[in-house]
């Protein structure tokens, strides 16, 4: 996934979050490519999966990879809908199905939900484009 305000910047995870960071080597492409399924709690949205099998959830609103456990609570954590973005041709922002109205944005880099354009007059930061893997 690569931001539409910093279209130099990609979705990585690492120190236990996902953030925006720049394209690195082989370690960076394969912390920023994901396998993109139908979602865990909706099947018409969208699950993000780890190269080493993790599920990207919104915990304490922080995007960040953990293990399925299986629960309701981490399905509806760990699944997003797509909504097209009025901000740039081809882009999507990414609504919570368990938090309506929350869509995943950055702040400071990081990944997180947030209602749009809350505390932003930078609603790009909710607008993403999905691109083909980086490893």
């Amino acid at each position: 996934m690569r931001s539409i305000n910093y279209p130099d910047r990609y979705w990585r995870v690492g120190g236990g979050q996902v953030r925006l960071e720049g394209a690195g080597g082989s370690e960076f492409r394969e912390d920023a490519t994901f396998v993109v399924v139908k979602g865990l709690a909706d099947s018409s949205c969208f699950t993000f999966v780890t190269s080493d099998g993790m599920s990207l959830r919104h915990r304490d609103f922080v995007l960040r990879p953990e293990r399925n456990d299986g629960s309701a609570l981490f399905k509806q954590d760990a699944t997003f809908c797509a909504a097209p973005s009025s901000h740039s041709s081809g882009a999507i922002m990414l609504e919570s199905v368990n938090y309506p109205g929350r869509f995943l944005r950055h702040r400071n880099f990081a990944l997180r939900l947030d209602a749009y354009g809350y505390g932003s007059n930078h609603r790009e930061d909710f607008s993403f484009h999905l691109v083909d893997g980086l490893a």
